[in-house]
């Protein structure tokens, strides 16, 4: 039976129709699976993607997407080596490749513009970044002139070293 994603109830897992599945894996498999996450289903689902944008043929994801959050607020999802290097532009990487954006304090969506503006215009780029900066830079216009809002917002991210629990990864949240 899959998930449909009615409107009521638990949100989908993964953004997208599933079924179960139930498979039987040896035990080595299973702990280098949770080594990725700690949900094996989701550390799959990850091979999966990572492995699916490396091939020909395959549509490119956008260096700048909108994910949708549970209600009305969403993500800005981004290729993180686009935005390496953006003044007051910080990349909270995730585990499929993408990243999430994370601004200086102080800075907001207009800032955001400026930077990919002024690195449009830097000249040691390389004319493959260029291009996806000057993707983006349209992809913020058109979110900022069909009249979505934005809101900054600050994040902590802490720096840990393996000391006692382990931490569970982002992805490994939804599951809970």
């Amino acid at each position: 039976m899959r998930s449909t994603g009615a409107k009521r109830g638990r949100p989908l897992k993964f953004g997208r129709p599933t079924r179960p599945l139930s498979i039987s894996l040896p035990d080595d498999v299973i702990e280098w699976l949770e080594t990725l996450d700690p949900d094996p289903a989701w550390a799959i689902v990850g091979l999966f993607e990572k492995v699916r944008s490396r091939q020909p043929g395959t549509t490119p994801r956008a260096p700048a997407e909108l994910v949708q959050l549970p209600g009305k607020r969403a993500l800005i999802l981004v290729a993180p080596d686009v935005f390496d290097g953006l003044q007051g532009v910080s990349v909270i990487r995730l585990s499929d490749g993408r990243g999430f954006l994370a601004l200086q304090a102080g800075k907001g969506y207009a800032d955001l513009e400026l930077a990919v503006v002024d690195m449009i215009d830097a000249v040691n780029i390389s004319p493959e970044r260029r291009k996806a900066l000057v993707e983006i830079r349209k992809q913020l216009r058109d979110w900022r002139q069909s009249g979505l809002v934005f809101e900054a917002r600050s994040i902590l991210v802490v720096e840990r070293e393996e000391v006692g629990e382990k931490a569970r990864t982002l992805s490994g949240l939804a599951s809970a």
